[in-house]
């Protein structure tokens, strides 16, 4: 047994000379050269988280997410623009409309009204997925912070952060509105909102900075807890590149989501493919025809190869499945 995985690891990492996956991730804005040979890029943009407001606040919205698959020319040069957060920066590539729409800031509000969340910023362009990050929670006047919205991401929009209370006199002892969740990667949950540990509004429970990526900032309380700052975004790019020769044509496959869920889809494809996804210790477990019908909810998290076989080619390559 040993000797077979030795062999599988092997013919692994001689399939990876000639076919693997690329990624550059972007959390500050730059340039991206397209390499040689690649002509389509997968892009993933999650948008800069918002802050929270001060003096019992609402939290920050959540950065929106998009995604999508694109033509592009060799060798060309893609500008990259990534939102920091709480400044109202979009993430994106230009020329290319995938955009993670940012989270609007959230505000304090007049007295008696329970409110002041940012709202959510709107992924637009993507051609697989458009989502949007969650609404900033309400915060209430000079005393509690809301919570601040968690990112969009792969999976769903992301979550509301959660409304504080309402104080009446005495009920001082209370956390903050709660944190929104993240949609999943890339996205990061938000920040609660800030409140107080004791009854008497004197001890602060801090408000929670939004988290990687796109997470919005938690709202700031009324007796110097100050608001959470929201997360920036990211724009993640890959790319497919392979050295194995075809008999006719060069088909330029791309496998999509990655990481995925339950479904695996393989774009330009011809319609006679066969497919073999391969575990980590060389076992095939599922070999066949159209896999974009195969639900693959129930096998195990982790890493896996997937060959893609018809009469001129053969490619391999690395997925993940979350």
């Amino acid at each position: 047994m040993k000797k077979t995985i030795t062999l599988f690891l092997f013919a692994l990492i001689s399939n990876y000379n000639f076919s693997q996956i690329s990624n550059q991730a972007f959390t500050t804005s730059g340039s991206f050269t397209v390499p040689s040979g690649v002509t389509s890029i997968i892009v993933e943009a999650v948008g800069e988280g918002g802050a929270g407001g001060g003096n019992g606040g609402g939290g920050g919205g959540g950065g929106g997410y998009a995604s999508g698959i694109y033509p592009v020319t060799p060798l060309s040069t893609l500008m990259v623009t990534v939102g920091t957060g709480g400044t109202s920066t979009n993430s994106f590539i230009q020329g290319i409309l995938c955009i993670g729409g940012y989270g609007a800031n959230g505000t304090s509000v007049a007295n008696p009204n329970l409110g002041g969340g940012g709202v959510g910023g709107a992924g637009t362009g993507g051609n697989v997925a458009n989502r949007t990050g969650g609404n900033g929670g309400g915060g209430y006047w000079t005393y509690f912070g809301g919570g601040g919205g968690g990112a969009a991401g792969s999976v769903s929009n992301g979550g509301n952060g959660g409304n504080t209370i309402v104080w009446n006199g005495s009920n001082c002892l209370t956390p903050g509105g709660a944190a929104g969740s993240s949609g999943g990667a890339l996205a990061g949950d938000g920040g609660k909102g800030a409140g107080f540990t004791d009854n008497n509004c004197n001890i602060t429970d801090p408000a929670g900075t939004g988290l990687n990526y796109g997470g919005g900032g938690g709202g700031g309380n009324g007796n110097g807890g100050v608001a959470g700052t929201g997360k920036g975004g990211i724009v993640n790019i890959s790319w497919t590149t392979t050295g194995i020769s075809t008999l006719t044509e060069n088909q330029n496959l791309i496998v999509y989501p990655n990481p995925f869920i339950d479904k695996i889809a393989v774009q330009n494809t011809k319609g006679n493919e066969n497919y073999e996804l391969i575990n980590s210790i060389g076992q095939i477990i599922f070999s066949g025809k159209h896999i974009e019908q195969k639900d693959f909810s129930d096998i195990t998290k982790g890493a896996y190869m997937l060959r893609v076989i018809n009469e001129s080619s053969t490619q391999v390559f690395k997925i993940i499945k979350q």
